[in-house]
């Protein structure tokens, strides 16, 4: 049973901060105002305030369809070269997103009533007398982890947007966009705040827990060191001539530093208590299980439950639909697609292999996975006669048979988890040294965990270890939402698309590596050009 209060209380408060700005009559709707200025007057007095404050920030990363409950993911998703999500993404998978598209507001939007709530709490529990000083610190620690958690989203999707650090006053106009330097600035005081005063993977001070599924000092750390490699690998990337990533080359510090700094923030995050990596196949396949959420190898998860209004659409996202492996209604959105298969990964990976959908049934068909692993061969149930082939490939890392509609999934949704923080390590090694094989201690500990054999970078051009670690990446952490990211800081955005989906729908442009402020934003707010 899941520990953390997010699942179990009924957030009373949160439902007074968050539907009070997002639901309006009619009249208001009609008036239009920036997403990045919504206001509130809440001031907290005790320590009791200042957690149900803050577990309100954690639930506006799953409120509405926008953000880890649905729309982000989808857009991600289809924005990579995985394969197609549903009709209404098909700008994001051919490249030809424009500021009208309907799946950017809700995210837009909702990420920075996240902020708003952020700012209020960071400005107001400051102020707080009548708390626990060492809880004091850790509330706004965890507030500033979750607003630098959507600004490192928001610059990864958009580049520039505005940058708003404090609560907004009344009457204050729109800000213009800042600088991803200045944003990332931000981003990376937050990350550093939240380690030095967030506490321990569920650690007790003064008579406080600190409850399963909130930050932890690990999950700063590792969340640091993925900024600090975002940034050094798209500036290396930019730096070498990837017009997509240009503007990072505002960015005064080397791509070496960066990568040093990472691989820091790595090895602070695996000195942490609490997290261990598992020592076998059917462990690793049970990470994903929706019961075994915030398990040991997870750092930081958006929590899913069956309790109404409090799951997530994590299943119905992933699983396909009337199979009997999420929710009613919808379902089956994104699953990769048979070129992504064969191009650009290794389908013989017993990671990959254990990680997709071998075969289901729905009403009426019975779906069996193709020998070559790019499909299913469709029969009919009731008289076995073949029908037919579906060609893609359904992950079964968000399969939750328990789940009675479309958003009472247990499943959460896993932000950063202890792989990644060996992958990230092994990059920045690989980088700082110009030496592939110093990837081979951090890679090999992944792959021997699932009876895989040792990774070898000896020998490997830095270009081609680039490619590897993408494979590995993938091959660890497929549709866990990193591979869109991935791609652009590595400066291969256009390559791996094209791999995928042809010349066509695959080209890539520059613009591309970003998607627009969306239309109802800078039309409301004049700052913004």
């Amino acid at each position: 049973m899941k520990a953390f209060k997010l699942k179990n209380m009924k957030f009373k408060l949160c439902y007074l901060l968050i539907v009070s700005f997002i639901f309006v009559s009619c009249d208001e709707a009609l008036e239009e105002e920036p997403f990045t200025q919504i206001g509130t007057d809440f001031f907290y007095q005790n320590d009791t305030d200042a957690l149900a404050a803050v577990t309100a920030v954690y639930a506006q990363l799953k409120s509405g369809v926008g953000y880890y409950r649905q729309q982000f993911l989808s857009n991600a998703f289809a924005a990579s070269d995985q394969g197609a999500s549903s009709w209404k993404h098909g700008n994001f998978r051919r490249g030809t997103i424009a500021n009208t598209d309907q799946n950017l507001p809700n995210f837009w939007k909702e990420a920075y009533v996240g902020i708003k709530d952020a700012n209020n709490v960071i400005a107001r529990v400051a102020q707080t007398s009548n708390i626990d000083e060492e809880l004091k610190w850790r509330v706004i620690g965890e507030a500033r982890f979750l607003r630098g958690l959507n600004y490192f989203n928001l610059v990864r999707c958009f580049g520039e947007v505005p940058l708003r650090t404090t609560p907004v006053q009344p009457g204050e106009e729109g800000l213009p966009v800042s600088p991803i330097e200045d944003i990332y600035e931000v981003i990376i005081n937050d990350f550093q705040f939240a380690a030095d005063n967030c506490w321990g993977f569920n650690e007790t001070r003064n008579g406080y827990i600190n409850n399963i599924g909130r930050v932890t000092k690990a999950s700063a750390h590792a969340m640091l060191a993925k900024t600090y490699l975002q940034i050094a690998s798209s500036k290396r990337s930019a730096m070498a001539g990837v017009l997509g990533n240009e503007r990072y080359n505002g960015i005064s510090e080397s791509p070496e530093s960066y990568y040093r700094m990472a691989k820091e923030q790595c090895d602070l995050a695996l000195n942490e208590n609490g997290y261990q990596l598992v020592s076998n196949l059917e462990d690793w396949k049970n990470i994903f299980s929706a019961s075994n959420g915030n398990n040991p190898e997870l750092l930081f998860d958006v929590q899913g439950s069956s309790i109404v209004e409090q799951g997530t659409a994590v299943s119905n996202l992933f699983c396909p639909r009337n199979a009997g492996l999420s929710g009613g209604g919808w379902g089956g959105t994104n699953k990769m697609q048979g070129g992504f298969i064969n191009n650009n990964i290794d389908k013989t990976d017993i990671r990959f292999q254990n990680s997709i959908i071998q075969n289901f049934q729905d009403a009426t068909k019975t779906y069996v996975l193709n020998p070559n692993s790019t499909g299913y061969i469709r029969t009919i149930t009731a008289t076995g006669a073949a029908n037919g082939n579906l060609n893609v490939v359904y992950t079964s890392k968000y399969i939750d048979t328990n789940a009675t509609t479309e958003y009472t999934s247990q499943q959460n949704w896993h932000i950063i988890r202890l792989a990644e923080v060996y992958l990230m390590r092994a990059e920045a090694l690989a980088e700082i040294n110009q030496d592939p094989a110093m990837a081979n201690a951090d890679l090999s500990t992944l792959r021997n965990r699932v009876s895989m054999d040792n990774f070898d970078g000896t020998g490997l051009s830095m270009e081609e270890f680039r490619h590897a670690i993408l494979h590995e990446r993938f091959q660890e952490l497929s549709l866990e939402g990193h591979r869109f990211f991935d791609l652009t800081r590595m400066g291969v955005y256009d390559e791996y698309c094209r791999s995928s989906y042809n010349n066509t729908v695959g080209a890539r442009q520059p613009e591309d590596y970003t998607w627009p402020i969306p239309l109802i934003e800078s039309s409301a707010n004049g700052n913004i050009d």
